[in-house]
This record gives C-alpha cells, sequence and structure tokens, in this order.
C-alpha cells in the first residue's frame, strides 16, 4: 500500500502544477493519471496567452509553441473585426498541448512527484477511525490501494473525484469538435466565426499552426440553446457550406478530437449552494477540486489553462500546508482564495455567455460593425486580455448602440438566466 500526504488524481496542467506546489511545500506526493501516456489524447484546441506560458514557470517554451499569432478576426454574418495584438506582452500561442503537459509533469517529477500512469481511481474512502482517505484504484499492475492525507481532483470535465465526494460544481457542459487539416490561413490571426447558424450559444474558430499550412478548425454548442444535440452536425456543415472556410479548407485531417467545457453552476463566495463547493473535510482529511473538474474555466472563450495552472498553485500549496500540520480547516482557505483571484471574471462571463446564446446574427453584426469603429478598436488595444475580460467588456457596454442592443434583449436574457439555469 502507497501512502501520501498529497494525492493529485489527473496529470493535466492544473494537476501537474498542483502536485509540483505541494511537493515544494515539502509533501510526499502522488500524481494518479488514467491514461499511459500524459497528454494523451489531446482535447484542446491549444490557444493559450503569454502570461499562461509563464504561469506554467517551463523554462524552455520553444520546443511547444506551433505559432505565435499576431491578433483575432472575428467574423459575422455580415461583418469582419480584426484585432491585431498591441504589444508582445499581450501575444498568443498555439501550442503543442500533448508536449506542454509533459513538459509541467517533468517539472513535477523533479521536485520528487511520483507518478502512477495507466491507473483508474475507482473508490475514494475514509476508513472509520482513520485521518487518512483510502483511493481503490485500477492500475497496470492490478488493484491497488493508496493512502492520503488531501486528494486534489484535477481529473477534468465530468470528474470521477467530484462525483465521489458529493462537490457539484457545474451541471451543464459545451460540448465542442475540432479537426486539423490543410488549410489556407489568414496569416498568422486566429479566426472566429460567430452566428446561430454556425455554433449556438459559443462560436467556431480557425487557429493556423504556422509553417505547415495546417489549421485546427472547431466549434463548440451550448446544447441548452441549440436546435440540434450534436456538435458534429455543425462542424461538418461549417467545414462543407461556409463561404470563407468552403473555399480554404482543402478537407485532409490530421486528427480529430472532442470534448467538452464545464459551465460553472456559480462563482461567489456569499451566494454558493450546498454542494457548490471545491471543497470536502472530513474528520483528518480532506479533498479539493482544481481546473475543469472545478469548472474553473473562462465562460467567454472557454479557456482553462491559465485559470488551471494558477489555482493548481494555490491548491496544491493549502494542500500541503494542511497535511503537513494535520489541520484541515486550512482546506477552506482555498476556496477563498481561488474565488478572490477568479471569481468576478468567471461571474461576469457567465454574464457574457446567456447574452451570447440568445443573441440573433443581426446582433452579431452590430457587434462587429460597432467594435470595428476606430475608437472601439482602440479600447480593444488597451484593455484587451485574454485572461481578464471582464474590463474591456464592461467598457464596451457604454458605446449607446451596445447599451440598445443589451436592453432590446433584457427580457429574453431574463428568462434565458432562468431557463439556462446558471
Amino acid at each position: 500500500m502507497l501512502k501520501y500526504d498529497v494525492i493529485v488524481v489527473g496529470a493535466g496542467p492544473s494537476g501537474c502544477m498542483a502536485a509540483k506546489y505541494a511537493a515544494k511545500a515539502g509533501a510526499s506526493t502522488l500524481i494518479v493519471e488514467k491514461g499511459a501516456e500524459i497528454g494523451e489524447p489531446v482535447q484542446c484546441a491549444g490557444l493559450i496567452s503569454k502570461r499562461a506560458l509563464e504561469e506554467s514557470e517551463l523554462k524552455d517554451v520553444k520546443p511547444l509553441i506551433n505559432n505565435e499569432l499576431k491578433g483575432a478576426i472575428v467574423r459575422s454574418h455580415s461583418y469582419e473585426l480584426r484585432i491585431e495584438v498591441p504589444s508582445p506582452d499581450k501575444s498568443a500561442f498555439a501550442i503543442k498541448r500533448d508536449i506542454f503537459d509533459r513538459a509541467l509533469a517533468e517539472d513535477a517529477l523533479k521536485e520528487g512527484v511520483d507518478v502512477l500512469l495507466n491507473s483508474k481511481v475507482k473508490k475514494i474512502k475514509r476508513e472509520e477511525g482513520e485521518a487518512k482517505l483510502t483511493l481503490s484504484a485500477d492500475t497496470a499492475a492490478g488493484k491497488e490501494e493508496l493512502k492520503a492525507t488531501v486528494v486534489i481532483g484535477a481529473d477534468g470535465v465530468r470528474s470521477k473525484v467530484a462525483n465521489m465526494a458529493g462537490l457539484n460544481v457545474t451541471k451543464h457542459f459545451l460540448n465542442c469538435v475540432q479537426v486539423e487539416g490543410e488549410y489556407k490561413s489568414a496569416d498568422a490571426f486566429a479566426e472566429i466565426f460567430i452566428g446561430r447558424d454556425i455554433a449556438p450559444g459559443f462560436f467556431a474558430w480557425a487557429i493556423p499552426l504556422g509553417a505547415e499550412k495546417i489549421a485546427r478548425l472547431g466549434l463548440c454548442i451550448d446544447k441548452r440553446c441549440s436546435p440540434h444535440p450534436s456538435p458534429l452536425r455543425f462542424l461538418k456543415r461549417f467545414l462543407a457550406e461556409h463561404p470563407d472556410i468552403a473555399k480554404r479548407y482543402k478537407g485532409s485531417r490530421a486528427g480529430f478530437t472532442a470534448g467538452a467545457i464545464p459551465i460553472p453552476t456559480d462563482t461567489g463566495l456569499k451566494r454558493r449552494m450546498p454542494g457548490q463547493s471545491t471543497v470536502r473535510i472530513q474528520e483528518g482529511c480532506g479533498i479539493l477540486l482544481v481546473g475543469d473538474a472545478a469548472a474553473q474555466v473562462k465562460p467567454i472563450t472557454g479557456g482553462g489553462v491559465y485559470y488551471g495552472l494558477k489555482c493548481g498553485k494555490i491548491a496544491g500549496g493549502i494542500a500541503a500546508e494542511a497535511s503537513l500540520s494535520n489541520d484541515m480547516g486550512v482546506l477552506r482557505d482555498y476556496e477563498t482564495q481561488w474565488r478572490n483571484e477568479i471569481g468576478k471574471e468567471i461571474a461576469f462571463g457567465l454574464k457574457v455567455h446567456r447574452l451570447r446564446c440568445i443573441l440573433n446574427d443581426r446582433d452579431f453584426d452590430t457587434i462587429c460593425r460597432v467594435l470595428s469603429q476606430e475608437e472601439m478598436l482602440q479600447r480593444i488595444a488597451k484593455h484587451g486580455d485574454m485572461d481578464y475580460q471582464a474590463h474591456v467588456f464592461r467598457d464596451f457596454l457604454k458605446n449607446p448602440s451596445l447599451m440598445k442592443l443589451a436592453a432590446g434583449n433584457v427580457i429574453r436574457y431574463l428568462y434565458a438566466k432562468r431557463r439556462l439555469g446558471n
């Protein structure tokens, strides 16, 4: 039987970072990963900010970068909004997500973290009279029992750890599909396509991967505001019928991925309902959730790498402190710290997401037309931020045309708030 202070379930970015920081703080730490290889399968568009790369603390990032992007082009039905990166500090990067994950795991190993691959946690329980949690796992060597004072669930969307702990941080998901194929891209610009017929409740994208003339093309939908539950149906139509995409996409597929993005049920410290927590404390032991398992994602763009890295550091440090001091009350600080860090951003992002779910193509055209004005482009250049989006979106709403658009949809927005349930 293997015994540790902290066991992290899941070897994605948030899990590796949590394990690294638990070990740095002096806790014996183990990562349990269900895959036979870290980083596989890839279920991510692989677009992150320079800030996220810095947050990763990786010393050599060149091997994991496909392309540095100059900006984004947002296309509605009738308008095109071109946004250029104003400075290197606001650069975005298309990355090789599998290599990125493995590099993070190697950093954790250097801090003394152990890793158990090809292992699925089937049950977590607290034995009577023990101040430890027992994890029953199916490993490559057979059934194994592991013990830890603190367990960190970093096992992604539809987290098994969250389910076993009775922690319900999300009820709904964005469903996503993506292909890699030969594509004539618009220089080094990410392309975003919005419209109810294209990707109801979200958007489609084309992310160029550099000199190979290969791009990732995909989309997400919110099934609660979609006429059809399958995103694949929308992707097939997008690739075959969209006037921009159909001309430039050559049809060769280098890869296909499908996945989901959690939509948080709440974010505020005061509004949280019973069970809607990322912390569970039992006598002498406890469980934390981090990353997608905790729904720590940006509802506007679906990105979660930066939030997962930041929250992983908090989770690892606090888990180590609690286990080494035998004071499980410390674990409550995790909830407070991560919500204070990104809770308001997520809360505002949920409002934007609800609004997006009710807008029609004419509304999206209005938004692109207004934001294409020179004054608005300057505001985007000054305040735009991939990781902290609330400020610039609030700034947009001061524009009279966008205020009118929002006012005209207020009744539908309030109805959607009740119907969407987040």
